[in-house]
């Protein structure tokens, strides 16, 4: 069992990635775009398994970069 605080910034990681990925999806995006989605999310997911919440937001933040190209993020 982790403790209180780590799985509190996990979730809120994890809810970010999830709000993120559900807005690239509404967007027309290539094929390597998609390929690099899959990549950064798959690193997350890694990262929350290994209840590690720096690698965690690290990859979130390669989301976001990648959504601030495609004019998906906020």
């Amino acid at each position: 069992m982790l403790p209180q605080g780590l799985r509190d910034q996990l979730f809120h990681i994890e809810v970010s990635l999830s709000v993120t990925g559900r807005r690239l999806r509404a967007v027309c995006l290539d094929a390597a775009t998609r390929e690099d989605i899959l990549y950064v999310t798959a690193r997350a997911e890694m990262a929350f398994d290994l209840a590690h919440p720096t690698a965690a937001q690290r990859e979130l933040d390669r989301l976001k970069a990648i959504a601030r190209r495609w004019g998906a993020e906020r």
